[in-house]
C-alpha cells in the first residue's frame, strides 16, 4: 500500500475524529454554549494544537458544526470559527502551555467585534468581550491547562497526540 495513502487516510481519520468529538461535546454536555457565557467543555481540545499543528483542520471544522446549531448559526459560524482559527495559527506559534492557552482568550474579540458590527452598540460590545473572555479564560486556561499537565505525564498519551 502506498505510504503516502496510509498517511493521508490517518490524518483524515484523525481530522473526523476530532471534528465530531468537538461537536459532539459541544452539542451534548449540558452546559451553556451559545450566547454571552459560554463553557463549551469541548473548548478544552483546542490545545491540542499546542502539541501538534495537525489538529487544526479537524477543531475548525468540529467548531463550524457545532456553530451550525447555534440560535445566530451564520453569524458563529463566521466569527466564532474565524475566532477559533486565527487562534490556532497564533498557537502554534509558543512553546508555552499557557501563553498558547490564552490565544483563544484573546481572540473571542472577533466574534465581539462581530456584535458591534452587527447591532453598533459598545455597551453590547464591551459586556459579549468580557462574558466571552471569562468563560474562555476559565474553560481553556485553567480547565484545559490542568488536565493537559497531567496528560503530559503519561507517555503514551504525548505520544498518540504528537505523532499525529
Amino acid at each position: 500500500m502506498n505510504k503516502n495513502f496510509t498517511k493521508d487516510t490517518n490524518f483524515l481519520v484523525r481530522s473526523a475524529v476530532v471534528a465530531a468529538l468537538y461537536a459532539v461535546l459541544t452539542l451534548l454536555v449540558p452546559m451553556p454554549q451559545y450566547g454571552p457565557i459560554q463553557f463549551r467543555f469541548s473548548e478544552i481540545l483546542v490545545l491540542l494544537v499546542f502539541y501538534n499543528r495537525k489538529y487544526i483542520p479537524g477543531l475548525v471544522l468540529g467548531c463550524a458544526i457545532a456553530n451550525l446549531f447555534s440560535p445566530m448559526a451564520w453569524f458563529d459560524v463566521i466569527f466564532g470559527t474565524l475566532s477559533s482559527y486565527i487562534a490556532f495559527r497564533l498557537m502554534e506559534k509558543t512553546d508555552k502551555l499557557f501563553i498558547a492557552s490564552l490565544f483563544p482568550v484573546l481572540m473571542v474579540s472577533v466574534p465581539a467585534i462581530g456584535t458591534y458590527l452587527l447591532l453598533d452598540n459598545t455597551g453590547a460590545f464591551i459586556t459579549m468581550l468580557f462574558s466571552f473572555m471569562a468563560s474562555e479564560f476559565v474553560m481553556v486556561s485553567i480547565i484545559a491547562v490542568i488536565i493537559f499537565k497531567i496528560l503530559e505525564q503519561n507517555t503514551g498519551f504525548m505520544k498518540i497526540i504528537t505523532e499525529f
